[in-house]
């Protein structure tokens, strides 16, 4: 080979390597575009589960040599792949079109530990337990110190579409939304864990709330049990790692007890665990029925010292077939082939309800109980008070005593409600997602006599809702 050919394949060479790299830098460039579009695509929560995905891991040494800083890379990109809310959705549906999911085992519990409260019995300072609350508070403020709580309320105030009922225009709200769930034998039970900055703050919140109104006003509290923890078995509870909700709700009221030991608590949890063989919750959706209702009716009644009308006293409304926020919100409709049953009970003084929507335009009326037989099988629990409006209140005028209360509550109120209303000459409903006045002020231009704070474990299991609740309680 002469020495022009030699040349001539050297070019060649240098040619192709230098193809061969831009080839790498264009791929490489290509990977990298491509990787920041998906990283904008990643969810960094699940509407159709309820819970919060796995968040990239924050990068350290010490990790990163043991392994565990690539392990949990990999729990990142499993669990957070573009599109996974349909892709998620549309696998439920497809097993459920062959008939092979009476069961749905996704999630775990994987709640914080509960601490033990000995040290909460014996006397832990207020100014502790204050601080730390207030600490927990911060997390929801942003970098630039404008607090996100707006965020969090936002989301609860979605659009709402109108029905006429009893020939009025009224709100429809959106499907009742539910926290992690697993289906085992057509039934959908809450997968709770327990969280105890949420915890903490909502317990600052209850003992803010007596503070504000002082001696005057009794303020009472219901911590109400998932469906799992009453109606589902020991060894299912531990496969799916639950929080214990006994331990958990004990936890709530001794750490209450610590911050203000005025408040008034209410125990149901051994009251419904003793009814569990009866219709106490719902199998396509997280709401107890009005049933497990009565029971913690019976229970504050005691409480406060009158006495509970029997359950035979009230007229009773079958609305039929009911098809809740698991088959609706969380996608499982193979719970089609399982729907509950609605029945509820006609306040005996009174049925007229006065509320405003959620963007509090209006003065709307109508019934605490309706009969929703006519309507779709998902719109069943609207015909508790309405749904979750900001702001209702129930008059009545064959009342026996000048009785004022407020109730602070969640949807799992809803069906709660409708038995106070014979005891009281004015009741009044907030809830603390839409709401946002001070109750304290509500207390003294209605001259209220009592609160009562009504919720679910897992809907106050989220901190940043939390410090919502605590903006009304004060």
């Amino acid at each position: 080979m002469n020495k022009q050919d030699m040349e001539i394949n050297e070019d060649r060479k240098f040619a192709w390597r230098i193809a061969l790299i831009a080839s790498f830098v264009l791929i490489m460039g290509a990977g990298f575009i491509t990787g920041c579009f998906l990283l904008k695509l990643r969810p960094e929560k699940s509407e159709l589960e309820k819970r919060e995905l796995t968040k990239f891991p924050t990068f350290n040494t010490e990790d990163l040599l043991n392994g565990t800083y690539t392990e949990n890379i990999e729990k990142w990109f499993a669990d957070t792949f573009p599109f996974r809310e349909n892709l998620v959705l549309a696998e439920q549906r497809i097993q459920t079109a062959y008939g092979i999911r009476s069961d749905s085992i996704q999630n775990v519990g994987g709640g914080d530990d509960i601490p033990d409260i000995d040290d909460l019995i014996n006397g832990i300072s207020t100014e502790d337990s204050t601080q730390a609350a207030s600490i927990d508070r911060t997390e929801s403020t942003s970098a630039d110190g404008e607090n996100t709580d707006a965020e969090s309320t936002e989301e609860t105030t979605a659009e709402k579409t109108y029905e006429a009922v009893d020939g009025k225009d009224i709100v429809a709200m959106n499907p009742q939304e539910a926290g992690r769930v697993n289906i085992k034998d057509l039934v959908g039970y809450c997968v709770y864990g327990f969280n105890l900055s949420a915890a903490d703050v909502y317990c600052q919140d209850v003992a803010s709330m007596k503070a504000a109104v002082g001696d005057d006003v009794n303020v009472y509290d219901i911590l109400v049990p998932d469906n799992s923890a009453i109606t589902l078995d020991e060894a299912t509870k531990a496969e799916w790692k639950l929080s214990d909700e006994r331990k958990v709700i004990a936890y709530y009221q001794a750490k209450i007890n610590s911050l203000d030991a005025a408040v008034r608590q209410v125990s149901v949890y051994d009251t419904l665990e003793a009814h569990s063989d009866e219709y106490l919750y719902f199998k396509t959706d997280h709401h107890w029925t009005q049933l497990a209702a009565y029971y913690a009716y019976q229970e504050f009644c005691k409480e406060k010292g009158i006495t509970a009308h029997d359950l035979s006293e009230y007229e009773a409304v079958d609305s039929g077939a009911f098809l809740g926020s698991y088959y609706a919100a969380n996608g499982f409709t193979q719970l089609e082939g399982n729907p509950d049953n609605v029945t509820a009970y006609i306040p005996i003084s009174t049925n007229e309800l006065h509320f405003y929507d959620v963007d509090l335009q209006g003065m709307r009326t109508g019934k605490i109980i309706r009969n929703m037989s006519e309507f779709a099988p998902t719109l069943k629990y609207y015909g508790f008070i309405y749904g979750d409006n900001p702001y209702s209140y129930v008059e009545n005028p064959n009342c026996g005593n000048d009785e004022v209360c407020v109730v602070i509550k969640e949807s799992f109120g809803n069906d709660f409600v409708p038995f106070l209303v014979d005891h009281y000459k004015k009741v009044i409903i907030v809830d603390y997602r839409n709401y946002t006045d001070p109750v304290s002020e509500l207390c003294k231009t209605e001259n209220v006599t009592d609160i009562i704070f009504l919720n679910n474990l897992e809907a106050i299991s989220d901190t940043p809702t939390m410090n919502v609740l605590g903006n009304i309680c004060k």
